[in-house]
């Protein structure tokens, strides 16, 4: 059972540091407030938000303007997949082209006032945990990021909220990745703040084509492809038995460090099993919708065995140039990673039977089968 998790991870600072006081106070609300247990954090969240409204302030007017009159003269590549089936490592790996821009760490953490804070970022770097909970990549306040973080400071439709408030969940996921029940006033504003924060990126990425990864986006296409009717997509796609260990690992870990409310392990399985089947789904019936050739997907298996093959089969069908120019920045990151090791796994029966029985319309499709 995942409760009184702080007394387990101590830490106090949490992501949300940089949301407005109002959004804060909305989010908490409409979440039916926090356990007691949890104090700590949300009293950092209530203490930063408040001490950040004068730079909220000051980088409205100075870079509003700019960012507002941005033009976003690439259509972004959507890397998309279920959590946990390798966007992170193709979103890093990709982004080693000089060429490519990206949403950063820095960006998500603060994407109402990261510009007016540019000189303090290397003090408030020293802060964040040297590796990610889920899998021990290493956390680089520069790198890319999953644009979904600063969507949860921005917004109340985020899937991110799902880790803040697990008592509501359910409700979070659908209403954050697949819209249910949300009004047309409510999308136009989803759609203004991601474009916002798509813009902010563009304007500090002087102008270069957008990469962004989020799994989110998956089930997100005919909203996308509105916005940008142009853009591109990479699907990332792994087998499903490892999909769905990996997944509650990651779940319960930054339950543990995030986490405003408590849950259960039960609630946890119910959430990876469902979200994959729907998350999915949506996929395979919206990705018709995608143009002709804008549209890659490519096995995590692949991708680790020949990671550069797999890139240039990307640039390729997508029509991407410059990959002859990347691919020695793309080596020597792949030189850097050498050492890092996948996590090891155990897969008893039911685990088996569970993936089998409710995610076998993946198995099938992909020609997965179970682990040895």
């Amino acid at each position: 059972m995942v409760k009184n998790v702080c007394q387990k991870e101590k830490n106090i600072s949490h992501p949300l540091f940089g949301i407005s006081f109002k959004k804060w106070l909305d989010l908490l609300i409409y979440n039916r407030g926090f356990e007691p247990e949890y104090f700590t954090r949300v009293f950092f969240i209530t203490l930063t938000s408040i001490s950040l409204i004068p730079l909220r302030f000051l980088f409205k007017i100075f870079y509003g303007p700019l960012i507002e009159k941005t033009m976003v003269k690439h259509p972004p590549i959507f890397i998309i997949g279920h959590w946990r089936s390798g966007t992170t490592f193709l979103h890093e790996l990709i982004s080693q082209d000089p060429q490519i821009g990206y949403v950063s760490l820095w960006q998500t953490l603060l994407p109402e006032s990261f510009l007016i804070l540019e000189k303090s970022k290397d003090f408030l770097s020293k802060f964040l945990p040297r590796t990610r909970p889920m899998d021990n990549i290493e956390v680089d306040i520069n790198g890319p990021y999953e644009e979904e973080a600063g969507l949860a400071v921005l917004s109340k439709w985020s899937f991110f909220h799902c880790f803040h408030f697990p008592r509501f969940a359910k409700r979070q996921y659908f209403k954050s990745v697949h819209f249910k029940d949300l009004n047309e006033n409510e999308i136009k504003q989803w759609k203004k703040t991601y474009t916002q924060l798509i813009k902010a990126a563009t304007f500090t990425n002087h102008g270069k084509l957008l990469v962004l990864k989020n799994p989110s986006n998956t089930a997100r296409i005919k909203i996308l492809l509105e916005m940008f009717p142009d853009a591109k997509f990479i699907h990332i796609y792994r087998n499903p038995f490892y999909v769905y260990v990996s997944t509650i690992k990651m779940r319960t870990r930054v339950l543990e460090k995030l986490a405003l409310q408590n849950t259960t392990n039960e609630e946890i399985k119910k959430h990876v099993i469902e979200d994959y089947i729907h998350l999915m789904k949506t996929f395979f019936k919206q990705k018709k919708l995608i143009p002709e050739g804008n549209l890659v997907e490519i096995r995590y298996e692949e991708l680790v065995k020949n990671p550069l093959i797999q890139i240039r089969k990307i640039y390729d069908q997508l029509n991407i140039p410059g990959f002859n120019r990347a691919e020695t920045t793309m080596k020597r990151y792949l030189q850097s990673k050498k050492n890092y090791k996948t996590n090891i796994y155990n897969f008893n029966k039911e685990i088996l039977e569970t993936v089998t029985k409710n995610w076998g319309f993946t198995l099938k499709k992909w020609g997965y089968k179970q682990p040895d």
